[in-house]
């Protein structure tokens, strides 16, 4: 299902990011023009899709979730902006996935085990075509980031803990924004984030009885959304 919601919404923002092209093709030149120049700093907003991808049990027994996005930003040249990020997002954790994983075969259910991830970061986003309307851009972002989980317990069986991991992450993202105003703009974009540290939601899912704890790796997960920019 993940695999497939993944799929669907990335064909969607090609769909959006060629139709918004292909719309400027013909246009007038007073509706392609976008006055970025005069506007030195900006603010956003944006809500995305949160694609849990490795490790593989981070990926099949965690649930897909909505990640928020804010901060603001500096217009260095007509084509560079630099900006300050700040990130959240939560996954549940499937339970009916992971009774079967820890191999629990009575009625009692799987409690607890959301996975929640802040990121801080520093990016600067590359605008390929600055005065016009709809724009492609590319952004790497680099900063720091801190995982931490809740416990995954059933009553009276075992109650598993995960370390809380952090360190470095690298964000780069592909785009488009387009223009709803001279101050407003809109986009759409896709993210790969690699949150570098020892990341263990194996360990979350241990048998009863205990086993050997799971060696931790890098956490990644995608983003596919929208947002919206006020500039001043």
């Amino acid at each position: 299902m993940k695999r497939a919601l993944s799929s669907m919404v990335l064909s969607l923002l090609g769909f959006v990011i060629v139709g918004s092209a292909h719309s400027q093709v013909g246009a007038p030149p007073e509706e392609q023009k976008y006055f970025r120049i005069p506007h030195k700093y900006h603010i956003y907003f944006e809500m995305t899709g949160a694609l849990p991808s490795s490790p593989g049990v981070f990926n099949d027994y965690w649930n897909s979730a909505f990640q928020f996005g804010a901060g603001g930003g500096v217009t260095v040249l007509p084509w560079l902006d630099v900006r300050a990020n700040f990130t959240y997002a939560s996954w549940d954790n499937n339970s009916t996935e992971s009774k079967s994983k820890i191999g629990f075969v009575g009625v009692a259910d799987v409690e607890g085990g959301l996975i929640t991830t802040l990121t801080m970061s520093g990016s600067a986003r590359f605008v390929a075509v600055p005065n016009s309307r709809t724009n492609p851009f590319a952004e790497m972002a680099v900063g720091y980031f801190t995982t931490t989980a809740e416990d995954i317990s059933i009553e009276n069986v075992l109650q598993n803990s995960m370390e809380d991991t952090s360190g470095m992450m690298i964000a780069p993202s592909i785009g488009i924004q387009y223009a709803l105003a001279d101050s407003w703009s809109a986009y759409a974009m896709y993210r790969y984030v690699m949150c570098m540290g020892d990341f263990a939601p194996g360990n979350l899912l241990l048998p009863p009885g205990g086993g050997a704890p799971v060696e931790g790796e890098n956490q990644i997960f995608q983003n596919i959304g929208v947002g919206i920019m006020l500039r001043f």
